[in-house]
Parts: C-alpha cells; sequence; structure tokens
C-alpha cells in the first residue's frame, strides 16, 4: 500500500500564491492539484488558467494539472499544453457535484452518460501525451451506480481514481459512504485514492 496526502483543488481558493504559501508554511502534502480548468473548442488558455498552470509559478511544488471536459478533443488538446510545459500527469475531474457543472454534463454529470464516457476514455487513453488520472464519484444518484461505472475504469490504464465517497446529488452535506472503500479496493485494477471528509 502507497501512503501518500494529495492536496485536494477547491476552486477560487488554492490557487498558485495559496499551494505555495501553504506548502512553504505547512508542506505535508505529496502532490498538490490545481484546480481544474475547462477548454473551449476554441482551444485558447485564459490568462487566469496560464498563472495557475505556468511552470515557474509552480516552481518546487509537485502539482497536477486538472481538466474538465466532456470532448475528448478538448482534453486532449489540453493534455498536450500541459505535457509541453513539463508536466507529467493530467487529472481528469469526474467529480465535482455543481448543478451549474452537471447541468452540461461535465464534471459528476458525465457519470450519468456511461457510453459517452467510454468513448470519451477510449479516445483519451489511446492518445493521451501523458498519465491521465481520474477523479470521480460514485454516481448521481444511488452509490449502487458505480459498479459498471468501476468496471469501465477498470479497462483503462488509469494513473490512480481518485473516489470520493459521495453521490452527486449529496453535494457535501451528506455523510461519506465509507462502507464503499473496502470493495472498491478490492475491486479497481488500478490505484485508488480516497476522497471526502478527513
Amino acid at each position: 500500500m502507497i501512503q501518500r496526502y494529495d492536496f485536494a483543488p477547491l476552486d477560487g481558493i488554492t490557487k498558485v500564491v495559496f499551494r505555495q504559501v501553504y506548502h512553504r508554511m505547512f508542506g505535508g502534502a505529496d502532490r498538490y492539484f490545481i484546480p481544474f480548468f475547462s477548454p473551449t473548442d476554441q482551444h485558447i488558455l485564459t490568462k487566469r488558467d496560464q498563472r495557475e498552470l505556468d511552470p515557474a509559478a509552480n516552481a518546487g511544488l509537485p502539482v497536477v494539472p486538472q481538466v474538465m471536459t466532456r470532448r475528448a478533443p478538448d482534453f486532449l488538446w489540453a493534455a498536450e499544453i500541459v505535457a509541453d510545459m513539463g508536466y507529467t500527469e493530467v487529472n481528469l475531474n469526474l467529480g465535482c457535484p455543481s448543478g451549474t457543472v452537471t447541468a452540461k454534463g461535465k464534471g459528476a454529470g458525465f457519470l450519468a452518460k456511461p457510453e459517452e464516457l467510454e468513448r470519451f476514455l477510449d479516445t483519451v487513453f489511446d492518445a493521451a501525451p501523458c498519465a491521465v488520472s481520474i477523479k470521480t464519484r460514485l454516481g448521481i444518484r444511488d452509490p449502487e451506480e458505480f459498479w459498471p461505472i468501476l468496471e469501465c475504469y477498470n479497462r483503462y490504464p488509469v494513473y490512480e481514481l481518485t473516489v470520493h465517497l459521495r453521490v452527486q446529488k449529496d453535494m457535501y452535506r451528506h455523510p461519506v459512504r465509507g462502507e464503499y472503500l473496502a470493495p472498491i479496493l478490492a475491486q479497481s485494477r488500478n490505484l485508488v485514492c480516497y476522497n471526502g471528509d478527513l
């Protein structure tokens, strides 16, 4: 078992200055996830995204960029950009429960479209220029939705599968469904990272 502590991203809070100050003052995290960016079909990085991804601004920090999209070409474009910056891993956000995100079929909302998700992952894992990790939830309404989702993940070489032990409808209010962790660890073919209340 690998023991590692990853610093989860909080949009609007864990920006580059926060990460640098936290790392210098407290440390303790093995990796810091950059809050997600959502590539558009124009394939242009915003100034905010450029600031967050800038390798010089993240110097000395073990950071992982996070991308949220439901379009494989957009994800692959983003993966190329971060790989060109020197990053060796990119994280796919399938865990965000926000209604404004899920209404567009992104974040945890993508879990409601298993066939589309599988086609997306086929394309991504066939062409990604760097390692791909995934942040996920247990499903939309019922945690039992997770088992076919996990079977899907098991078909790909996911660098790390971070599982938030709530469904999308739980948001952050419902208690973490901790009873699912052991069976997920037993059935996942990929490295699993716990996410939820600590």
